[in-house]
This record gives structure tokens, C-alpha cells and sequence, in this order.
């Protein structure tokens, strides 16, 4: 894990033209391939957005309607002079991990965290034969 280079994709680039909008949906190239929570995206265009009630978040390839997630979004520490779309990927050497996606004042937990197990790496200890 000590490898691991943060990088972030900050995106202000097409935004929806009405004000009504302007504030729920940005438009971002990202220049290479990525994952989020197991499944691979490619590069491309990109519309992240907002839904009407604050509380999904959404990714979605402009060229391909198949390479979309949504997730939760939570209230985030924002100032509007600030970079309205950020992603923060970890970068592995091999390949990108969507790490955050924050939209406004907006984001979502932690994508590229461990999948925790409860008895990952637990080994049953052998009865004694007394």
C-alpha cells in the first residue's frame, strides 16, 4: 500500500448550459481506464450527476450507457469557487481506482476501501487432544 500515488482528476470542463442544472451535473474526459468496486471503466467522457433529492451520486460513459455506477453521497465540505467535480483516483502502477467522487456539495464515502469479511484470515485453531 505504501506504493500507492494519489491522484485527482479535477473537472470544471462542460457543465449543463441552464442554471437549473448547473449545480447537479458536470461533464469530465478522464484520460484512462479505471475501477470502481470491481468493475472497469474506460477512458472517455464522462457526466457525472446529481439526483433530484442530493442523495445519489452518478458516473456515466457519454459513448456507453453500460459503463455507469451510482452511490451514495453524503454532504461534503464545498466552496463555490472551488472545482465544482472532483475525482480522486489511487494510482497502482497497473491501473486507476476510483477512490472519490465529489460533486458540488456533494460526495461519496471511500470507493476503493477493502471489502471487509468477518472471518477473512481466520484459520480455526485445532482442538486440543487431552
Amino acid at each position: 500500500m505504501n506504493n500507492i500515488i494519489r491522484s485527482a482528476i479535477f473537472a470544471t470542463a462542460a457543465i449543463c448550459a441552464t442554471a437549473a442544472f448547473a449545480a447537479d451535473r458536470a461533464v469530465v474526459d478522464i484520460p484512462f481506464n479505471f475501477v470502481s468496486q470491481g468493475k472497469t471503466f474506460p477512458a472517455g467522457r464522462y457526466a457525472a450527476t446529481l439526483d433530484q433529492n442530493q442523495g445519489v451520486l452518478a458516473l456515466s460513459n457519454m459513448d456507453n450507457a453500460n459503463y455507469s455506477a451510482h452511490w451514495t453521497a453524503n454532504p461534503a465540505d464545498f466552496n463555490p469557487s472551488n472545482e465544482k467535480l472532483t475525482l480522486k483516483f489511487d494510482d497502482l502502477g497497473h491501473g486507476h481506482l476510483l477512490r472519490t467522487m465529489q460533486l458540488g456539495p456533494r460526495i461519496t464515502s471511500r470507493l476503493d476501501a477493502p471489502v471487509r469479511r468477518d472471518n477473512a484470515g481466520s484459520i480455526p485453531a485445532p482442538e486440543s487432544g487431552q
